[in-house]
């Protein structure tokens, strides 16, 4: 199995396909308005924390779920959809 993950990893990145997929990933976030909530979301959440708790981590952990559930249906079978069509060209 790993020799299938390093492959994949591999072709990935020399292809060109991992910053493709992160470019529409990155694109379609912020165009259907995912990415100006999230900074909203990360900014109440700091607001009401208090100094002492406001860590990276914690800060992460408070906001990680969220932001994931929060992706819209759409952007999420686009960006599949291109993952797929990738590994369709690399696993035989």
């Amino acid at each position: 199995m790993s020799d299938i993950y390093s492959r994949i990893q591999s072709e990935l990145i020399s292809s060109g396909n991992y910053k493709e997929i992160y470019t529409l990933l990155e694109t379609e976030l912020r165009n259907s308005g995912w990415y100006d909530n999230f900074i909203q979301l990360t900014e109440k959440t700091i607001e009401n924390t208090n100094d002492k708790d406001l860590q990276f981590n914690k800060l992460v952990s408070a906001l990680q779920d969220k932001g994931i559930q929060s992706v819209p249906d759409d952007v999420k079978i686009k960006v599949i959809q291109k993952i797929a069509e990738f590994l369709n060209t690399v696993v035989e």
